[in-house]
């Protein structure tokens, strides 16, 4: 039985590293904890930047501690059927189990992309991580940040204006991506993925949402696990009840026999 209360959540946390070349952007994560193991869970927001479907994301998060070193990392974390449009929000309804280490931060990295015309995205480790405000990108008026040549925002498809504001020093900055891979794509075959692929889908149409979400705050999604139930009895009065139970059984028993018994 699980109630409302089996986790502990964290705080949410801003990602200001991106990958320039990946079609997936990592906007914010959420860490939950569970109450009783004491085991860490992850929540993340991505952004498909992309003009195609998401089908799997494959993701690497790091644990990093107050003064900067590594406390875990984990790998392989798969988000298979995402189904993000294009354009659009996914990602914040999976629980990624992290163990039970402790960080003060989250430093995700996304390993594999593939989407479901057949093609994949694959990661480079040997390319560094930036952050939006070394690369110069553009915030638009929905709060998604753009590259200096994108002409439309990404996420809510506004024509982004010249004069439209750069991402802010000091503020925490979201990564953004180019809309297409350039070198990276790659057939799907060649991709090391886990074995939830199936046959592509048909590519969605290049459309821009008609109302774009906000991202500029985090609304939780709740999850569906986790409604209110009644709390499990103590063990002691389980077994109390059941000594009492069998004891009213036998009583009743033994009345019937000595009815039976006493007429005839």
């Amino acid at each position: 039985m699980v109630s409302a209360n089996r986790f502990m959540s964290c705080e949410l946390q801003r990602h200001t590293e991106l990958q320039p070349d990946c079609p997936v952007l990592v906007y914010c994560s959420k860490r939950c904890v569970e109450a009783r193991s004491g085991t860490v869970f992850a929540r993340v927001r991505l952004v498909n930047r992309t003009d195609r479907r998401i089908r799997t994301v494959c993701l690497q998060i790091e644990g990093r501690r107050a003064d900067g070193s590594t406390a875990f990392s984990v790998g392989g974390l798969v988000l298979a059927d995402c189904g993000a449009r294009p354009h659009s929000i996914f990602g914040e309804d999976r629980m990624l189990a992290l163990g039970r280490a402790e960080a003060e931060l989250l430093r995700i990295r996304v390993e594999h992309v593939v989407f479901t015309d057949g093609t994949a995205w694959h990661d480079v480790p040997e390319r560094p991580m930036t952050t939006a405000e070394v690369a110069h990108w553009r915030r638009c008026s929905c709060g998604m940040v753009n590259p200096p040549d994108a002409a439309v925002c990404a996420l809510c498809g506004s024509v982004l204006s010249d004069d439209a504001a750069p991402t802010p020093a000091g503020l925490p900055t979201e990564p953004a991506v180019p809309a297409q891979p350039e070198a990276e794509t790659c057939p799907v075959e060649s991709a090391p993925m886990p074995d939830e692929l199936s046959a592509p889908e048909a590519p969605a149409p290049q459309l821009y949402p008609m109302s774009a979400p906000v991202v500029r705050e985090y609304y939780p999604v709740p999850m569906p696990y986790a409604e209110e139930e009644e709390p499990e009895a103590p063990l002691w009065l389980v077994i109390l009840l059941s000594i009492l139970g069998a004891l009213a059984l036998a009583a009743v028993i033994c009345f019937f026999i000595y009815c039976l018994v006493y007429f005839m």
